[in-house]
């Protein structure tokens, strides 16, 4: 374990790749539900992914935070991000994180806005191309 409780992904990960991940992971919360929708059925996730892939970048902000990349109003909205995601949590709120929900659910609005800002800040624009995610199928049994 390193000593500042950071993770060695985390620790080895570049201020390009960490640039590369947040934009990456706010294009999937800043898309259109529908096209939000396509992606998951593409690379069969679930909604929740969404919001665990930007769990996920959680490094990647604090590598561009420490290298003075992101500044406090862009790690306000990104918090704010974060914030959300976590008020729509547990079994509770199941229904926040249904197909039909990432259309009309205020809290999905609200996120979706949020990483478009960050997006036109980091980006210049926050319509950027949807992930390719690597897929893996098993081998063919013999």
């Amino acid at each position: 374990m390193i000593a500042d409780g950071r993770g060695m992904n985390e620790q080895r990960l570049s201020e390009t790749s960490a640039s590369k991940y947040l934009i990456s992971t706010l294009t999937t919360l800043a898309a259109d539900a529908e096209d939000q929708i396509a992606w998951l059925d593409r690379y069969r996730l679930e909604t929740d992914d969404l919001a665990l892939d930007y769990e996920n970048a959680r490094g990647a902000i604090l590598v561009l935070t420490e290298t003075g990349r992101i500044g406090a109003v862009m790690a306000s909205r990104l918090s704010h991000i974060d914030a959300i995601l976590d008020a729509m949590s547990g079994p509770e709120h199941a229904a926040r994180w249904t197909y039909e929900a990432l259309t009309t659910d205020a809290g999905w609005l609200a996120v979706r806005q949020l990483a478009r800002e960050a997006l036109g800040e980091l980006a210049g624009t926050w319509q950027q191309p949807m992930p390719t995610l690597r897929t893996y199928s098993a081998p063919d049994d013999p």
